[in-house]
């Protein structure tokens, strides 16, 4: 029976202590104590390691936190040149928007009803179109209709309520050449060509008083050209002189007999005695002459907008006509055949 002493706390046997396999142990023991060493010694380096890299980090965590703070630093702007850089953010969208209200008043969206002009005076609204259309809208019957370029086919339409013969829609070039040469011929022919539409009211553009320049005056020649391609007894040359476009006294007798040329100058003259068309700058050709077939029903504040009424056809008595006079009794004129109905 075998007895086992106790051993020692780190598990070697004590001093004086001997067993088989002594030299084998104590070989083991030598090994452990140099491990121990080594272990010791390597704790030791990583003890003496670890100090220095907590160091390091703790350079690199204040190195990148001051340069942050330069960063910080840098950004930030003084107050005077922040409240200088906000203010004036304020004025440029200020701008912004007033230029875009400019922009969708002047440029996009001003109509061609309201016309403004600018002077020593001040600002100046010229209002004829609402006032010409406003006019028919309430002197006219529902079912008559109005004869003018196609320019104001749609004004017409939308702001009188009355029927016109040609609008904007210009697909119908044979309506448009039709209006166009009847405003190109003398005022019988038109009338019968108005007559013949079933037209009752004419309205035309005119801006020889205030110098507005797109008015009919200045389209006349398209109207001419227009006609003459569907009618060709109407010729351009017959409204110029030496290839210009005149309506003073150089003007041709075509031209200065036309129904466009009667109804924009009719009574033009008492305006200012001389009758000088700020538009065309110069003095108008014909200016004392009567109308037999239109008479004029409406003129705008400007004169910008004229509308005339076509009159009725004279009655015809074929034969004898029977004449009524106060000095004398009905007698019967004979031999009187047939009298001319547009004198």
């Amino acid at each position: 029976m075998k007895f086992q002493r106790p051993r020692s706390n780190d598990g070697l046997p004590t001093a004086g202590e001997s067993t088989p396999g002594s030299s084998s142990t104590a070989a083991t023991v030598t090994n452990s104590k140099k491990n121990g060493n080594i272990t010791k010694v390597k704790t030791e380096n990583v003890s003496k390691e670890r100090p220095s890299e907590k160091k390091r980090k703790d350079k690199e965590l204040v190195g990148s936190s001051v340069r942050h703070e330069k960063e910080e630093k840098l950004c930030v702007l003084p107050s005077e040149a922040s409240a200088m850089g906000i203010l004036f953010l304020i004025i440029l969208c200020g701008l912004y928007v007033v230029h875009c209200v400019w922009a969708a008043a002047e440029a996009y969206s001003a109509p061609s009803i309201v016309l403004t002009s600018r002077s020593q005076d001040g600002l100046h609204v010229f209002d004829d179109f609402r006032e010409a259309y406003a006019w028919l809208r309430h002197n006219t019957e529902v079912d008559d209709k109005v004869a003018s370029w196609w320019d104001y086919g749609y004004q017409t339409t939308a702001m009188a309520n009355r029927t016109v013969i040609v609008d904007n829609n210009t697909w119908n070039n044979t309506h448009i050449a039709t209006v166009g040469t009847a405003m190109s011929s003398p005022e019988k022919a038109a009338w019968e060509i108005f007559n013949s539409l079933d037209v009752k009211y004419v309205l035309v553009v005119f801006g020889g008083l205030i110098g507005y320049p797109s008015d009919d005056i200045n389209k006349f020649l398209w109207m001419v050209r227009i006609g003459g391609g569907e009618f060709p007894h109407i010729k351009e040359q017959d409204y110029l002189r030496d290839g210009n476009y005149r309506v003073d006294a150089q003007g041709t007798p075509t031209m200065l007999n036309c129904l466009m040329y009667k109804l924009c100058y009719y009574r033009f003259v008492e305006t200012d005695g001389k009758g000088f068309d700020r538009a065309r700058r110069y003095e108008i050709g014909r200016k004392h002459f009567k109308l037999t077939h239109f008479e004029e029903v409406f003129t705008t504040h400007h004169w910008m907008v004229r509308i005339y009424k076509l009159k009725p056809q004279k009655n015809r008595v074929r034969g004898k006509l029977k004449l009524k006079s106060s000095s004398k009794a009905s007698s019967v004129r004979k031999g009187a055949g047939k009298k001319n109905p547009w004198q």
